[in-house]
């Protein structure tokens, strides 16, 4: 490069012509500068390269911790929500029955509708009342076949033992007999069982002679009864 200005002042050219040649004639990627203190500092291209290279790495960093959070948040949630009404969950503790579960949404609807007598429709409301909750089935004529047809079990429930501590949201379905030819179905909610009227007894026949089954929603198994729950949706 001196031997070109050296070169080029021969031929009479000035300082700022021949810089603006020796440029010209060797390229170079524009500097980065840094005016703090007052200092002018050129970083070099390895300095450039080494600043970018610890860049990506913080951002490939903070993506991967992203997707960790991301990845323990889903699972977080899935153990809380759980699955839908239809869909008894599976391998997992039951999830908490409080006022906005299906079973106490069920209780609730069908303890408001029911009336002080029977009305020979105990089916048709009951089966409101789940629906309203969310559960999903096909509605069945007769009373005693939501527990033949396995109507209540696609919906999520399980039978439990009939000793077993009724608890909000429980339902019960008597066979039929030659009296009583589409049996009876009622739930419980909290305080007394009902169907489309407010019962007395878990027995409407006032008989013992009449077999029934009791099904629970399988997500919530572990749960003992509590009134509390339904005096609160009345609130």
């Amino acid at each position: 490069m001196k031997k070109s200005l050296i070169i080029l002042s021969l031929f009479g050219l000035g300082a700022t012509h021949a810089n603006a040649s020796v440029e010209e004639s060797f390229p170079a990627y524009a500097p980065i500068y840094s005016t703090a203190n007052d200092d002018i500092s050129v970083a070099s291209d390895d300095e450039i390269s080494q600043a970018i290279e610890n860049l990506s790495a913080q951002a490939q960093q903070r993506e991967e911790r992203l997707a960790a959070l991301s990845e323990r948040l889903s699972q977080q949630s899935q153990s809380s929500f759980g699955t839908s009404a239809n869909q008894p969950r599976t391998n997992q503790s039951s999830a908490v029955l409080d006022r906005n579960a299906a079973p106490a949404i069920a209780a609730a609807r069908a303890a408001r509708a029911a009336h002080s007598r029977s009305t020979g429709r105990c089916a048709r409301y009951v089966r409101q009342a789940l629906q309203a909750a969310g559960y999903e089935f096909t509605p069945n004529p007769s009373a005693y076949q939501y527990a033949t047809r396995g109507t209540l079990a696609s919906a999520g429930f399980v039978k439990v033992s009939n000793d077993t501590p009724p608890q909000i949201g429980d339902v019960v379905v008597f066979n039929r007999s030659a009296k009583h030819r589409h049996g009876h179905i009622q739930i419980y909610d909290g305080t007394a069982w009902v169907s489309d009227f407010r019962q007395r007894d878990i027995n409407p026949y006032g008989s013992s002679s009449y077999s029934y089954t009791t099904w629970r929603d399988a997500r919530y198994l572990d749960n003992a009864s509590n009134n509390g729950i339904y005096l609160a949706m009345s609130e």
